[in-house]
């Protein structure tokens, strides 16, 4: 695990020209809140850990309109994807991986 990084990607795909705040952290980095203007992205790279236990959870928010979820666990995402690129819709997120999108609902994906 421990030479493996990771590039995360997060566009602002809302309709209606808003911005989106996104907030995303793990045990060691808090990556501070980020303003995304409409189809603008927020990009990071990171190394995973060598216990395997890398997670970055994140809080996304507009309007009066909050959500909370894990975007990166290695056990969970480690063999998707090596730069895991994400649309945030009004819906829920959507990854964008080898020319396919996976959309999420958000209460699907508080869940994984």
């Amino acid at each position: 695990f421990s030479d493996s990084e990771k590039t995360i990607i997060v566009e602002n795909g809302l309709q209606g020209g808003r911005d989106l705040l996104l907030h995303c952290e793990s045990a060691d980095d808090d990556l501070g809140v980020q303003l995304l203007h409409p189809n603008t992205s927020f990009r990071w790279k990171f190394q995973i850990n060598v216990f395997g236990t890398t997670l970055f959870h994140c809080s996304f928010q507009w309007d009066s309109v909050l959500h909370k979820f894990v975007i990166y666990k290695t056990r969970r995402d480690h063999d998707t994807c090596s730069i895991c690129n994400w649309i945030v819709k009004e819906n829920g997120p959507c990854l964008i991986l080898n020319g396919r999108t996976d959309c999420y609902n958000w209460n699907s994906l508080e869940e994984r």
